[in-house]
């Protein structure tokens, strides 16, 4: 596919940084290969890395690193 679905923008191969959720826990996953539109900005990830990504986050196996992330809650901050 070399046309965005969303807005016939072109589309570039791009590896990207992708937050997954999963049983209330976030994972982060790097260099996810993806095409992202130069246009509109929409990401597109194929069937078998989101295979590959499921694989990853529901085996439970030992990630490379553990990063903390800052939450913010938005109903708080007004």
């Amino acid at each position: 596919m070399n046309k965005c679905p969303f807005c016939r923008g072109k589309l570039i191969e791009k590896t990207i940084t992708h937050s997954q959720s999963y049983q209330g826990k976030i994972f982060i996953l790097e260099n996810v290969p993806t095409q992202v539109c130069s246009q509109c900005g929409e990401v597109l990830i194929s069937p078998e890395v989101l295979e590959k990504i499921q694989e990853l986050v529901w085996s439970g196996g030992k990630p490379k690193r553990k990063a903390e992330v800052p939450v913010y809650d938005l109903a708080e901050a007004r």
